[in-house]
């Protein structure tokens, strides 16, 4: 009953943060070129990112139509302009404002990684979270809270633009600023809370 109500307490304090500034984007809107699963972790329904000036951290989420823990090949790739980008390598699939020179990437098997770097990356249900420093992301011109972002599930079983299944939203945005302080202690509190019970349960089972 403790580790249910724990859990339970977690699910809010993440998804109070999580409505703050949250992009919506269009249920089974997967691109023409997309030739992976169809299961419904793949498919974009929102997305946010946030900066807190106050730890220096920006706040990764999405959320799916369906529950994205261990589905294989699940992946959602966070692309950032942190200042000079002028590419655009998804204008041939019709995605001209999505420009981007550093990535953050989440996946369905709880890993998560910026470049080299790992990151401990969350899932409750349909959302995937994950907090990320502000020095793994370097800025190339912007400053942190001017940076713009956009996010893409792709099937990493698949190559080359087949790969790619959704994005939300379809060009670049500016990241949100920290709302009141009590949402991101919602949202830390959430995260916590779930790294708690994580452990509690790793240590009640046998080894």
């Amino acid at each position: 009953m403790k580790k249910f109500l724990l859990k339970t307490l977690a699910v809010a304090g993440i998804a109070a943060a999580a409505n703050a500034h949250a992009v919506t984007d269009p249920a089974n809107d997967f691109l023409s070129v997309y030739t992976g699963s169809k299961d419904a972790a793949f498919d974009v329904l929102s997305a946010d990112v946030g900066y807190n000036a106050a730890t220096n951290e920006f706040v990764f989420r999405t959320t799916a139509a369906g529950p994205i823990a261990d589905v294989a090949g699940a992946a959602y790739v966070f692309g950032l302009d942190v200042g000079g980008s002028n590419n655009a390598p998804f204008a041939s699939v019709g995605l001209p404002g999505v420009t981007f020179n550093s990535t953050v990437t989440l996946r369905a098997n709880g890993t998560g990684s910026v470049g080299a770097n790992t990151v401990a990356t969350h899932i409750v249900g349909n959302q995937i979270f994950a907090t990320v420093a502000a020095s793994l992301l370097p800025s190339k011109g912007l400053l942190p809270q001017d940076y713009t972002w956009t996010v893409w599930s792709i099937d990493s079983r698949v190559s080359g633009l087949g790969r790619l299944a959704d994005f939300a939203p379809d060009a670049n945005i500016k990241v949100s600023a920290v709302p009141e302080p009590g949402t991101y202690a919602m949202l830390g509190a959430g995260l916590g809370l779930l790294g708690f019970v994580a452990r509690r349960r790793s240590r009640s089972q046998p080894q």
